[in-house]
């Protein structure tokens, strides 16, 4: 009986030697040891971002308050890349990144329109018309299942949504029911994407939307690589090298929006030379001003 369990116990240490046990894989560094210096301009970026945010003045006001909510949603967005990272879920990671690209494009058009007030307001209200959509969902489905349904705020649900958000509703369906147009301004991120007076826009749409797709989705193209990755003598170091490398990517893309959307901002302070500063510290640490990312300068941030 001794004999048998001392087996089975070796069997175990074994099993997981091959797994997390590994010593090859106990000698890696994790990757907030590896990526230390972009996890710390990233800190750097976010700690200034929230001060600011605290430090903006008249937040009583509700363009003001736009524009700082959609500031605080992007810090969120660049932390949250930042906690995946400092584990090695890149893949998960660009998720977020994806969120917050949305954001800037969205944030970019609404610069551009002639009134900008009236666009923030264009903006909300499709918000609210979204939110009342989610809650019509949410009594249909406890409907549906037999749960308790609030009927009066269920009647006003439906009261908003018949008469007061006609702009936002589309050419109706083959049965006569409603449909609705799918954004605010009624352009998808692509078309936002090509209308941004960044040329890069493009760019980053095809990485995120067509080459970083299947991580996005979890789809079979971001599981196939690993299912049929060779265990041979130094594929802890290649697995490595291959995380890290899309670890920078994520980071680099994360702080260019993020950076792009505080400054397209017009009511909370960005410092455009401090914007330039963090871009030429990220150029270096990623190896050189081969990166996509415009504008790198001050004068060209400045401009644009």
């Amino acid at each position: 009986m001794a004999t048998s369990r001392k087996r089975k116990s070796q069997q175990r240490k074994r099993a997981g030697a091959q797994m997390s046990g590994n010593p090859q894989v106990e000698r890696v560094s994790s990757p907030r040891g590896r990526l230390r210096p972009f996890f710390k301009l990233m800190e750097d970026v976010t700690s200034a971002a929230d001060r600011t945010v605290l430090e903006t003045p008249d937040v009583e006001n509700q363009l003001t308050r736009f524009d700082a909510e959609i500031l605080v949603r992007g810090i969120n967005s660049v932390k949250a890349v930042r906690s995946l990272l400092e584990h090695g879920h890149w893949e998960h990671a660009v998720g977020v990144t994806r969120q917050l690209f949305e954001l800037l494009v969205n944030m970019e058009y609404l610069g551009t329109v002639e009134d900008r007030g009236e666009a923030t307001l264009l903006f909300a209200r499709f918000g609210l018309l979204q939110f009342l959509l989610a809650e019509e969902r949410r009594f249909a489905y406890n409907r549906e299942k037999g749960h308790p349904v609030n009927e009066q705020m269920a009647a006003m649900v439906n009261d908003h949504l018949k008469n007061e958000f006609n702009d936002f509703q589309a050419k109706p369906r083959a049965d006569g029911s409603v449909r609705w147009v799918s954004s605010w301004c009624r352009k998808d991120t692509a078309e936002l994407a090509r209308l941004s007076d960044d040329p890069m826009r493009s760019y980053h749409y095809n990485i995120l939307y067509r080459v970083w797709s299947e991580q996005a989705h979890a789809a079979p193209g971001a599981l196939i690589k690993n299912m049929f990755r060779d265990n041979d003598n130094g594929w802890v170091e290649q697995a490595v090298a291959e995380t890290d490398r899309s670890s920078r990517d994520t980071i680099a893309f994360t702080l260019m929006f993020f950076l792009r959307l505080w400054v397209v901002l017009p009511r909370v302070e960005a410092s455009h030379e401090r914007v330039a500063v963090w871009l030429g510290k990220l150029s270096v640490l990623n190896g050189g001003p081969g990166l996509p990312p415009r504008p790198w300068t001050t004068e060209e941030i400045a401009v644009s």
